[in-house]
């Protein structure tokens, strides 16, 4: 049986996480057509351990194929992504965080789509969770107006999404870094001739307070490096430039008012630095796309905000 897609799922430091997500691709993907790459992020307590006791002791009712990679360090969850996406077989790439879960219907919504093999990006919701996964019964399927500029509406979750393997073959996640998910999805969907939006959620995300984008710090520049960095050496993939230009400058006005909320003052000035150098390298490429007065001056609100910033 061929394997049509690949769900990747680094591993690291969420073992009291780790029963509900094993239980959840149990009950939501159980099938030979997928196979599950675990990456052990050098765990150092047991998540692993309980991915491998789950595996073992479902063995006979386990229809996905699951595999481990064992990182020989800890190298963050890019790298962990990068090195799972080098052996990857099957015809669509899928992403679950380890410390999330995903719907029983999961595969039941998007098996259909996955065989039609028509799409080159499956688009999906979710849903927010703290500590009781949601009971979410939204079976009935609707397929919403989409475009290779979802990600800036929809948001830059790589685990809202199936991803063709032929158009992302050659594309991996920024290692070093955060918000790895902007480079990714910006690189995928200008690659994207095909995509489709369906109305069901399928990933239920738990939000908690020490993950690692919930304390901002002066890396909450990387938002706004991987974004400007990503349309720069894509732009010219995009029918609609003056739009994708136009939602940088969104993004960069929210980036920098958020940036006040950086508790650490140094570091809050940090930040505002390394936005207002993000901003000049974003500059030539607004002069030659954008034809509205308000993204300019929306762009000249941030570009304040950022100078005021460095003082604050």
């Amino acid at each position: 049986m061929p394997i049509l897609v690949s769900l990747i799922c680094p591993v690291y430091k969420v073992a009291h996480y780790i029963p509900e997500l094993m239980q959840s691709l149990f009950e939501g993907i159980n099938t030979d057509k997928v196979e599950i790459i675990f990456v052990d992020d050098c765990c150092p307590e047991n998540s692993i351990t309980l991915v491998e006791q789950f595996i073992a002791e479902h063995q006979q009712a386990l229809k996905f194929k699951p595999s481990i990679i064992k990182q020989p360090i800890n190298q963050g969850q890019a790298a962990a992504r990068n090195k799972a996406l080098a052996v990857a077989q099957g015809q669509y790439i899928g992403f679950i965080d380890s410390d999330d879960a995903i719907a029983p219907h999961y595969w039941k919504t998007l098996e259909p789509y996955v065989e039609r093999v028509k799409n080159d990006i499956i688009e999906f919701g979710f849903t927010e969770f703290t500590t009781v996964l949601p009971d979410v019964n939204d079976t009935v399927i609707s397929e919403l107006p989409s475009s290779n500029l979802n990600p800036f509406h929809t948001g830059f979750f790589v685990w809202t999404r199936l991803y063709k393997k032929e158009i992302v073959k050659n594309l991996i996640f920024p290692e070093g870094m955060i918000y790895e998910d902007i480079f990714y999805n910006i690189h995928a969907f200008a690659k994207s001739k095909n995509s489709i939006r369906l109305s069901s959620c399928l990933v239920y995300y738990r939000k908690r307070a020490e993950s690692t984008t919930s304390g901002r710090t002066s890396s909450y520049s990387n938002l706004l490096l991987n974004l400007v960095n990503s349309v720069n050496s894509t732009i010219n993939c995009f029918e609609r430039k003056d739009s994708v230009v136009s939602q940088v400058v969104r993004y960069s006005l929210l980036v920098s008012m958020k940036g006040f909320t950086i508790k650490e003052r140094q570091d809050r000035r940090v930040f505002f630095r390394e936005c207002k150098k993000i901003n000049s390298n974003f500059t030539p490429l607004l002069n030659k796309f954008n034809h509205s007065l308000s993204v300019y001056f929306k762009f000249k609100c941030s570009k304040v905000i950022c100078l005021m910033g460095g003082f604050s």
